[in-house]
């Protein structure tokens, strides 16, 4: 069907239609003009025919049909609090080894590693604000110790005791302790003390490398009022946090069995509870390795990652290799224990990602 002679009726139609017809229109048009869209714009334009630019194409209006289904009761999202409650802030570290050599640690690695933990604690302290208080979980082997028996044979420890103490664990300590006490009213450091301090197997329960370095560390801040160090008196210690109970050991009293340490520490940790009368939390480390379970309906225990890593023991007795996290969480006086973290302390340890498409994966 060939388009309308010029000067007519129909032609002045067309013409209107043109200027004003959208894309799919044209396109109909064509069509039952036995023309390709291209091949009608293309007479159209030759008969001096031009769209009109101005004019907005006017689309068909799409008709949307709406199924009926049942109202959703949504909740909406509630404004945040303007002001938070308070909280305190409990910082797990556990297992330093300070001066423990491997292929992946040392003193200036275990430096690195304390300042990174305390940039991601003083992090979320100002995420968490307000926070009245700082408690620092002390859970052992600062120190390597000199025992030969535990790996601190020539080759595999860069220093002595004494110089873990006094050159190496108390400055580390120190400023970590003090640099917090900047942020917060009060800090508080609970320790007990691990098994590589023991120094012989005939030494007296005090003779602990660990208590000669908290005694240190409480001498060096003996003028910063509001930082305390609380030595052990026992293997453990029970400490109170906002009305919730803490029960804190190294870990070394408990043999693993197959290699597994959960089975044995939640035998010993029942034990422990029913013999001091219950508590909410315990945290253990000595294992190198992270685990968490239950002691019964009304309290748990966590097994603490080490801040050393690369030590074939925690490979020999448990199979697993050990990462440098550490832990903080948030004590609420009506909830107990609140938000977790588990803060990476260096970067050569961060989760491997993998070369794929983001989304579901289908195998």
């Amino acid at each position: 069907m060939p388009l309308p002679k010029v000067d007519t009726k129909d032609w002045e139609a067309e013409i209107g239609f043109y200027q004003q017809a959208s894309k799919t229109q044209i396109a109909t048009r064509a069509k039952n003009l036995k023309m390709l869209p291209h091949s009608y714009e293309k007479r159209m334009r030759e008969r001096g025919v031009l769209r009109d630019a101005k004019t907005p194409a006017i689309e068909p209006e799409v008709q949307t049909v709406y199924t009926p289904y049942p109202k959703f009761d949504i909740k909406p999202f509630k404004s945040p609090k303007k002001d938070r409650d308070e909280e305190d802030i409990v910082i797990v570290t556990t297992d330093k080894h300070f001066a423990k050599v491997t292929e992946s640690y040392n003193i200036e690695i275990a430096k690195a590693r304390m300042g990174k933990l305390l940039d991601s604690a003083m992090s979320i302290i100002n995420l968490h604000r307000p926070i009245r208080k700082a408690w620092v979980f002390e859970l052992g082997d600062i120190g390597q110790g000199e025992n030969p028996y535990q790996g601190s044979k020539i080759g595999e420890v860069e220093c002595g005791a004494f110089e873990q103490v006094y050159e190496v664990g108390v400055p580390i300590l120190s400023r970590f302790l003090t640099s917090l006490a900047g942020g917060v009213g009060e800090v508080e450091l609970i320790g007990v003390s691990g098994n590589h301090g023991v120094y012989d197997k005939i030494a007296t329960k005090g003779t602990n490398w660990d208590n000669f370095l908290l005694k240190a560390l409480e001498s060096s801040l003996v003028n910063q009022r509001n930082i305390h160090i609380r030595t052990p008196k026992e293997f453990y210690q029970l400490v109170n946090i906002k009305g919730f109970r803490f029960f804190l050991i190294h870990g070394n009293q408990v043999f693993a069995q197959q290699g597994i340490p959960l089975f044995a520490m939640r035998r010993k940790m029942q034990e422990w509870y029913a013999y001091l009368g219950g508590f909410n939390y315990g945290y253990a480390g000595h294992f190198h390795t992270g685990a968490y379970d239950q002691v019964n309906s009304h309290a748990d225990y966590t097994i603490c990652p080490p801040l050393v890593t690369g030590d074939s023991w925690a490979l020999e007795k448990i199979g697993r290799a050990s990462s440098p996290v550490q832990l903080a969480f948030g004590v609420h006086s009506e909830y107990g224990r609140t938000w977790e973290y588990k803060l990476r302390t260096d970067k050569k340890f961060m989760p491997q990602k993998y070369d794929e498409p983001e989304g579901v994966i289908t195998q």
